[in-house]
C-alpha cells in the first residue's frame, strides 16, 4: 500500500509521526534537503511541519492610510486604497485625492474605475458620471474589459443609479452580448421588481448566454419577490414562461395550487414542470391538491418525478 504524506520546506530535525494509513505505526519524518539547497524537477522532498496557532492581527489603520496609498508607487496598493475608501467614511480631502485618481488620464483604468465607485458610493455625481461615460461609450472608444469592470463595479454600489444604469445596457439590443449578460448577472445583486421585470424580459431574447446569466440571477433574488413571479407567469409574455418556471421550481416557497385556476394550455404544461422538478421545495400538501384541482397537471408532474428518480437521469454516453 503506497503511504501518501505532504511535506513542506522547513529545515527540521527528524520527528516521529504516527501513520496515518491505521496501520498505529510511528515513522520518522527526516528532511531530504538542507536550507539553500536547489530542489530538481521530481526530486522528492521531506520535512517536518511546526504548528503555529497564533495569529499576529496587524494595527488598525485610518483613513490618513489609505490616502497616502492613494499615492503610492504600487499600482496593487492604489488599486486597494480607492476599492477601501468606498466603505469607509469618505472626508473631502479623500474625495479630493479620488477625484485625482480619477481623473489622471495616466492612472490604469482599473484604478480609476475604484476611484470613480468610491465617489459615487459616497455620492459624488463626478463618480456616476465617470463610470456611466465608460459603460455608454462604444466598445472602439473604451474596450470591453473595462467596460465589464464598470459593470462589475455598479454591481457592488447599493443605489437605484446602479440598477438604472444595468438595466439599460440589459434592455439595449444594439450592445454587446457579452456586455448585456454581464448586467444581467450584477442584476442578480438588487432585489426589486425593477430587477426582476428587467431579467424575465430578457428571456426575450435570442442570445442563449444573456437567458442563462438573466435566469440565474433573477434565481438569486426570485425569494422575496416570488408572488410578482407567479403573477408574471400567469399574465404575462408567454414567450418568458420557460426561465420563470426553471426559477420558480428551484425556488419554491409558494402554493403551486393558486397557478392552477383559470390557466391556460401552456401554463399548464409549465405548472407541470415546475411542480414536477421543483417537488421538494413545496409542501406536500399542496402539491397532492392540485391532483384535485387538476389530475392532467398533477399526472404530467408525476411522470417528471418517476423520470427524475430513475438511475438513467443521471446516465451519459461516452
Amino acid at each position: 500500500m503506497i503511504k501518501k504524506f505532504v511535506y513542506h520546506l522547513f529545515p527540521a530535525t527528524q520527528r516521529k509521526q504516527s501513520d496515518s494509513s491505521g496501520g498505529g505505526k510511528t515513522i520518522l519524518l527526516t528532511p531530504q534537503i538542507k536550507e539553500g539547497e536547489i530542489v530538481e524537477k521530481n526530486q522528492i522532498v521531506a520535512s517536518v511541519v511546526p504548528v503555529c496557532t497564533t495569529l499576529v492581527i496587524p494595527q488598525p489603520v485610518n483613513e490618513e492610510y489609505f490616502i497616502e496609498a492613494l499615492a503610492s508607487a504600487s499600482l496593487t496598493e492604489r488599486y486597494a486604497a480607492a476599492k477601501a475608501l468606498r466603505y469607509r467614511s469618505c472626508t473631502d480631502f479623500a474625495k479630493k485625492r479620488l477625484r485625482a485618481r480619477m481623473d489622471d488620464s495616466s492612472e490604469d483604468i482599473y484604478v480609476q474605475l475604484e476611484a470613480a465607485a468610491a465617489l459615487a458610493a459616497h455620492g459624488d455625481h463626478r463618480g456616476w458620471e465617470f463610470m456611466e461615460g465608460k459603460i455608454n461609450s462604444s466598445i472602439q472608444s473604451v474596450p470591453l474589459e473595462p467596460q465589464l469592470e464598470t459593470i462589475i463595479v455598479a454591481s457592488e454600489i447599493n443605489d437605484e443609479r446602479s440598477e438604472r444604469l444595468l438595466i439599460s445596457v440589459l434592455n439595449d439590443n444594439t450592445r454587446n452580448a457579452e456586455l448585456r449578460s454581464g448586467a444581467a448577472w450584477a442584476l442578480g445583486q438588487f432585489v426589486s421588481l425593477s430587477s426582476v421585470t428587467a431579467l424575465v424580459q430578457a428571456f426575450n431574447s435570442n442570445r442563449f448566454e444573456i437567458k442563462s446569466e438573466a435566469a440565474r440571477a433573477l434565481l438569486r433574488i426570485a425569494e422575496p419577490q416570488v408572488f410578482q413571479l407567479v403573477d408574471l407567469l400567469k399574465n404575462g409574455d408567454h414567450s418568458t414562461r420557460d426561465g420563470i418556471s426553471w426559477t420558480l421550481a428551484r425556488t419554491g416557497h409558494f402554493n403551486p395550487v393558486s397557478m392552477v385556476g383559470g390557466s391556460d394550455d401552456n401554463l399548464r404544461r409549465w405548472i407541470s414542470y415546475i411542480v414536477g422538478y421543483g417537488q421538494g421545495n413545496f409542501n406536500k400538501a399542496d402539491v397532492e391538491a392540485i391532483c384535485k384541482a387538476d389530475p392532467e397537471v398533477y399526472f404530467a408532474a408525476s411522470v417528471l418525478w418517476q423520470i427524475m428518480a430513475s438511475w438513467i437521469n443521471e446516465l451519459t454516453e461516452y
